[in-house]
């Protein structure tokens, strides 16, 4: 496992991050157990969670698997916040109230005392920056958290954070986490490039492209019960026949370099400029260590020149900004705001 410097902070963090996601939900806390000591005796030093995944119970097996001391001084833990934790209207969003509510609440259940990178999951267009990044700082003095960050956010709303914490003195956010894989190569266009620009990690999700990537599906419809794609519709629409054909086209590919496709699919991210760390989602030990081939394969310029025959730089065969709340046809998006006026 290779480390690789997080942006504007001085942390090194492995090539590898373990998402958690699944713990809680289709990987039961025993599972998960196994597969954070097997993610950490192989080197990943970073575990990525939220408050929302299974219902804050992600964060409690997280917590449990932290109980030894020794454990937890080897691994940076994350979590995030935004997105609604209940039915109340200040339940939600990125506002002084609900970050500090949440915040203390993924401390308890992390059974830490502080939370290493705290990311806001989503930008918030109902809040002002200004209030959103006093609460992180606020976080940040009382040593609640030590560093900042963002995930899925528009590149342009990101540098306005930069500059409003810079006039303001509070903490610059560190990276910024968007979805990118081999499906939805989009932040090429404006996330990479203000990253570099900003000396910003890349912290990224999703390179399996919902398992697309690793063979899970056969055919868009009918979609498998069981599969990420068959709990939620807006999973269900990242799942397309043009996807389906280029996961094949890569599991052909993979046996040729004598890998899987799954470990291939994130490799290639790897390969990719400006990023950091990818993050893997494991449902069973099995599946993890199958990913945790990934940073050994080295691609050469004819295999990424073949990708790129697949699916052109800055372009997409399936949406997975379909959650980030700032399409022109989401309702909570700006530009939706602007064009009702129309």
């Amino acid at each position: 496992m290779q480390y690789r410097r997080l942006g504007r902070s001085g942390l090194q963090i492995s090539e590898l991050t373990l998402g958690t996601m699944n713990f809680g939900g289709p990987t039961d806390a025993a599972t998960a157990l196994r597969i954070v000591d097997a993610a950490i005796d192989a080197g990943v030093n970073l575990l990525d969670c939220a408050d929302v995944y299974a219902e804050g119970r992600s964060e409690e097996i997280v917590g449990k698997a932290m109980q030894s001391g020794a454990k937890r001084a080897k691994v940076l833990v994350t979590t995030k916040a935004c997105l609604p934790t209940g039915s109340g209207p200040n339940d939600c969003g990125n506002s002084r109230h609900h970050l500090i509510d949440s915040c203390m609440t993924s401390l308890k259940r992390l059974r830490t005392d502080v939370i290493d990178i705290f990311f806001l999951h989503r930008t918030d267009w109902r809040v002002p920056q200004e209030e959103t990044l006093s609460a992180l700082h606020y976080l940040v003095q009382n040593g609640h958290i030590r560093y900042a960050a963002c995930s899925t956010h528009p590149a342009w709303r990101t540098v306005e954070a930069l500059h409003i914490a810079d006039r303001m003195g509070y903490p610059k956010f560190i990276c910024e986490q968007p979805p990118y894989n081999l499906l939805d190569r989009r932040v090429e266009n404006e996330i990479i490039p203000m990253c570099g620009a900003y000396d910003l990690g890349l912290i990224t999700w999703s390179p399996l492209a919902q398992g697309v990537l690793a063979g899970r599906y056969r055919s868009a419809a009918p979609i498998p019960a069981d599969s990420r794609g068959g709990q939620k519709p807006i999973y269900a629409e990242r799942i397309t026949e043009a996807g389906i054909q280029v996961g094949q086209a890569l599991a052909d590919r993979a046996d040729a370099l004598a890998t899987s496709a799954a470990a291939l699919a994130v490799a290639w991210v790897l390969h990719q400029p400006a990023v950091t760390s990818v993050i893997i989602g494991p449902r069973t030990p099995a599946h993890l260590e199958t990913l945790l081939a990934a940073p050994r394969i080295r691609l050469s310029e004819a295999d990424l020149t073949w990708c790129d025959g697949l699916v052109p730089p800055g372009t997409f065969l399936s949406d997975h900004f379909n959650t980030a709340g700032w399409r022109p046809d989401d309702p909570m998006g700006p530009l939706a705001r602007w064009l009702a006026t129309r």
